[in-house]
């Protein structure tokens, strides 16, 4: 199981996840073009893509659904009210497969388990991607608002995790930002601050986690470093050794693969990280 970012922050986001012959997207807020290339980069054809997960209509994470879906012929997998939402992006030649809020669903050899969120949109959702074959989990959990008990239970015993990391409290404080904005990224329906995405990380820690992406950097009001840095003190105090690094806005990230993270974990080797590069197995040329 492998899983990277495409890109991820204010101006885009975009989660690919592999599972053996299974390959999508959860999100796609990018233009087409920026998709392919992207893809790219991973070493990806965007013709072995099978679909793209919504998980609400905000503009960052569905730009590109409309023209990828028609394309590529990519699948959308979306919630009814999501769907309604992202009508100005949808021709009606997509091919549309509804799923709702904490039903799971299947999505070729992996099982998808939505978690419904606090987020200011029509539907949105937190995901779990789970391999049917080897039980390893994956989550990704962007615009969260808060996290609350059912995502909490959720993600709980995830393998790596995609997690929200918006913005620093005080950069955010002293952002040039309308008071009114500054309320909603802060508030219950908004995103969750280095703080409470640290605090959240240290709740979901079990043996066999073998890393955190953290995800979703405000432009304006956070720091790479910053929200690495609060996140590591914190798990670091528990004894966590396992891959912490930031999802950048510009470029994919690095693939990890799971099983590899999962194993150094459990062997009890050293933390798979060096400013923010992350050492990994060869990836077998595709």
């Amino acid at each position: 199981m492998r899983v990277a970012t495409l890109g991820s922050g204010s101006r885009g986001n975009s989660v690919y996840i592999e599972c053996g012959e299974t390959r999508f997207l959860v999100d796609a807020g990018f233009s087409g073009a920026e998709i392919a290339r992207r893809l790219a980069v991973l070493g990806v054809d965007p013709e072995s893509i099978q679909g793209i997960v919504v998980t609400h209509e905000h503009r960052d994470h569905t730009a590109g659904i409309g023209i990828a879906a028609r394309r590529w012929k990519w699948p959308l997998y979306i919630t009814p009210a999501t769907e309604r939402a992202c009508a100005p992006l949808l021709r009606g030649a997509e091919t549309i497969r509804h799923y709702r809020g904490e039903e799971p669903f299947d999505l070729g050899e992996v099982t998808i388990h939505p978690s419904s969120t606090c987020h200011d949109a029509a539907d949105p959702v937190a995901l779990t991607v789970t391999d049917t074959r080897s039980g390893l989990k994956v989550g990704v959990a962007t615009d969260l608002g808060r996290a609350t008990t059912p995502v909490r239970v959720a993600l709980s015993g995830c393998h790596f995790v995609v997690l929200e990391s918006n913005h620093d409290e005080i950069m955010l404080r002293e952002s040039p930002y309308p008071w009114s904005v500054k309320q909603r990224i802060g508030g219950s329906r908004g995103h969750l601050s280095n703080r409470l995405a640290a605090d959240l990380a240290v709740d979901l820690l079990h043996p066999e986690l073998g890393g955190f992406l953290l995800a979703h950097l405000s432009d304006e009001c956070n720091e790479p470093e910053a929200a690495r840095d609060m996140a590591r003190k914190q798990l670091e105090r528990k004894g966590y050794r396992g891959v912490v690094d930031v999802a950048r806005q510009e470029q994919p990230s690095a693939l990890y693969d799971v099983a590899s993270l999962v194993d150094t974990v459990r062997n009890g080797g050293p933390q798979l990280e060096f400013f923010g590069q992350v050492v990994r197995p060869p990836v077998a040329p595709r």
